[in-house]
């Protein structure tokens, strides 16, 4: 990757991130946005907020409106909207969102780091690896349900019905001790998903060991440019490679 890739590159990171919900909630577009709604699993953040566009919105207070309406229709009295990808988008509207009952929750930039470098993580040939693009019952019973995480098993279970959706399943003697899954985007990316590992088997350098799998898998099929939010696996996420490249706005609106 150049630096003149990197301007295209960040756009479709961006709408990919604005997209990766239609993996697997449902939605409803509008000229200014779109809702994303699990009436499923309404405890699921990130199936259930909407997402603005704020170069086709003439009247924020009018559009605020119909959220809320939109959402108390479907159960939810409390919707939340993510930060647009437009520098203090909210903190200059912040009058108006508080007039309708919205409260801007300000978060640390998402820090974006992309493969750029080489995977230093030895091959520990410890797991059982399988990659799929189908679900594996024992992603729930082995790792979700055990870890008091019940409620990332319809989500995934739906990104996994989608066209170019792969998911990569650790396991020790045949029980699932970690998993992750990756899509590659419409918009020229591969996003990577969530390193889950089972409580009773977390620090022990599965997800390490997984994530070595996976992005050697990557790179030997061609998939375009990887990329993941830095966070807690991010000392993992280095050694495979990961770099920091660039930050996106984050917090959300939510109403009062």
């Amino acid at each position: 990757m150049n630096s003149q890739n990197l301007p295209a590159l960040i756009q479709g990171i961006k709408q990919e991130e604005i997209d990766f919900p239609r993996l697997f909630a449902s939605f409803e577009e509008k000229e200014y946005g779109i809702f994303y709604y699990m009436d499923d699993n309404k405890d699921s953040y990130d199936g259930n907020h909407a997402c603005l566009y704020p170069e086709k919105i003439t009247d924020l207070g009018a559009v605020l409106e119909e959220v809320t309406a939109f959402y108390a229709a479907h159960g939810i009295s409390r919707p939340s909207i993510y930060h647009p990808y437009e520098k203090g988008y909210f903190e200059k509207n912040k009058e108006i969102l508080a007039s309708h009952g919205y409260t801007h929750v300000s978060k640390p930039d998402h820090r974006v780091m992309l493969l750029t470098a080489e995977n230093t993580i030895p091959s520990g040939n410890r797991l059982e690896i399988t990659l799929s693009t189908a679900w594996d019952e024992r992603v729930a019973t082995d790792i979700l349900i055990p870890s008091g995480e019940p409620w990332e098993i319809e989500v995934t279970k739906k990104r996994l019905q989608q066209d170019g959706t792969y998911l990569f399943v650790g396991a020790v003697d045949g029980k699932a001790v970690v998993y992750t899954d990756i899509h590659i985007s419409r918009h020229g990316n591969t996003r990577y998903d969530y390193i889950v590992t089972a409580k009773e088997h977390r620090g022990k350098g599965y997800a390490g060991e997984l994530l070595s799998y996976a992005v050697e898998h990557c790179k030997a099929h061609h998939f375009p440019m990887c990329w993941q939010w830095a966070g807690p696996s991010e000392h993992i996420c280095y050694r495979a490679g990961f770099r920091e490249a660039f930050t996106m706005e984050a917090g959300y609106a939510v109403k009062n």
